[in-house]
């Protein structure tokens, strides 16, 4: 793989710490070091049963992985300061890891996979990945669904990150031995799905909404998020799926579109599951901010400065659609007023955006260091039709 090197970063914030929650590592120094940067995104393919879909994944990342995880551990035990206390952290850690095997045992399967594809320590990987001390400042992405002249939906994405995470996303091609193929974004070494389509032309888009922690049996949303497009077909059938869905720790909006031309939007988390209404302009957008007002008082309150930021996001949103901006031009923004393609604003960057369009079974989607500078094609049902 062709690599490039990464900018310094001065620290790791919130965002930086629940994104590398996904894996575990060795014990090897690294300090501010730059990390690998493909100069464009890593595609890759995975088949079989959980186990051997990770191990293919694990295989495949082990030299971008481990000084990614490293950085976390070294701050993760920073934090947990003493001795005792990181016992008494591994322990709630078994417990937690407990909760999602009971629910998801596919999901640990194929977490167990890429431990062993990326020789990483079991114990380290699942500390690091079930951690019931998730950070409570969910990511900084936009979703914004639309129409085309036609009434066909259209599913955009942005996926926003900390400036030394630039080009730790992958696109993955799944052929699982039971479930509909799909391709679906995700952070390397994780089973973390973010957005991707399926055979049957469901697509998706998330981001991050506050959310609690409930110590139950149960799995994380970004573990949950993994679970749609291989079980689901259409939106109806997907919102079934979500409602029914465990989840105990983090929270989600999640944009949905399928190839007869539903659209839909989903706030999710452990205390319950919302679906959003489309506007009368046929748009449909989120930016981390919970829109139903009754669940967002269910749920925590949203902090600086992720509040201010996303509220300007959606604002921008709402101007453009006025003035009758499209998609593309849309996830490019970079107003002042709301910066929709992020390039520092509040510490993030957006590392890669995604048009989705189910009814032609096909999405467009751009990667590298500021985010919209690439763009390549992809016909779904050439690659798993």
């Amino acid at each position: 793989m062709t690599e490039k090197e990464q900018s310094r970063d001065k620290g790791i914030n919130r965002r930086s710490f629940a994104r590398l929650l996904a894996v575990g590592g060795p014990a090897i120094l690294l300090t501010h070091a730059n990390l690998a940067l493909p100069s464009k995104m890593v595609r890759f393919e995975t088949r079989g049963d959980p186990f051997s879909r990770g191990k293919q994944q694990g295989d495949a990342f082990r030299q971008m992985f481990h000084p990614w995880i490293k950085r976390l551990l070294d701050e993760k035990s920073k934090r947990l300061g003493t001795s005792s206390a990181a016992e008494l952290h591994k322990n709630r850690v078994k417990r937690w890891r407990d909760y999602t095997e009971a629910v998801y045992p596919e999901g640990i399967q194929e977490c167990r996979g890429i431990v062993a594809g990326l020789g990483v320590d079991e114990g380290s990987y699942f500390a690091a990945h079930f951690s019931p001390d998730l950070p409570s400042a969910p990511a900084q992405c936009t979703v914004v669904g639309l129409r085309d002249p036609e009434g066909r939906p259209l599913v955009g994405k942005t996926d926003d990150v900390a400036q030394w995470e630039l080009g730790m996303n992958v696109l993955e091609t799944t052929r699982p031995e039971k479930g509909y193929h799909h391709l679906h974004f995700h952070f390397a070494g994780t089973i973390w799905t973010v957005a991707g389509m399926n055979e049957r032309g469901l697509a998706m888009g998330m981001n991050g909404i506050p959310a609690p922690a409930l110590d139950k049996p149960g799995m994380s949303s970004l573990a949950a998020l993994h679970t749609i497009l291989p079980s689901c077909a259409t939106v109806a059938e997907a919102i079934e799926h979500i409602r029914g869905l465990p989840v105990n720790a983090g929270g989600f909006s999640l944009l949905l579109g399928d190839a007869t031309g539903a659209l839909a939007l989903v706030e999710k988390t452990a205390v319950g599951t919302v679906v959003v209404p489309e506007q009368r302009s046929g748009a449909l957008v989120h930016t981390n901010g919970i829109l139903d007002a009754t669940f967002a008082r269910r749920n925590p309150p949203q902090g600086e400065p992720l509040r201010t930021n996303s509220q300007r996001r959606y604002d921008n949103v709402l101007r453009q659609l006025e003035a009758g901006g499209g998609m593309e031009k849309i996830l490019c923004n970079r107003s002042s007023r709301g910066a929709i393609c992020q390039r520092g604003e509040d510490g993030m960057y957006t590392d890669f955006a995604a048009v989705f369009a189910p009814v032609e079974k096909k999405f467009k989607f751009w990667s590298g260091r500021a985010g919209l500078e690439a763009s390549e094609t992809v016909q779904v049902e050439t690659i798993v039709g």
